[in-house]
């Protein structure tokens, strides 16, 4: 599962959460100061994938 980054405009603080891909397409997620969600902004950051392939 990838982390992905947000900002509670509320707080002024940044946030990092760890959700499926479809998961973050279909909601925000919730700040962990002030517990809400209407206040974040998902910022776009570095993504790291791994695959398994067999040789």
């Amino acid at each position: 599962m990838p982390n992905y980054e947000f900002f509670c405009t509320r707080c002024k603080q940044p946030f990092t959460s760890q959700m499926h891909v479809k998961e973050h397409d279909e909601r925000v997620a919730e700040c962990p100061i002030c517990h809400r969600t209407k206040d974040v902004e998902k910022r776009i950051s570095q993504v790291n994938v791994m695959t398994s392939k067999k040789s």
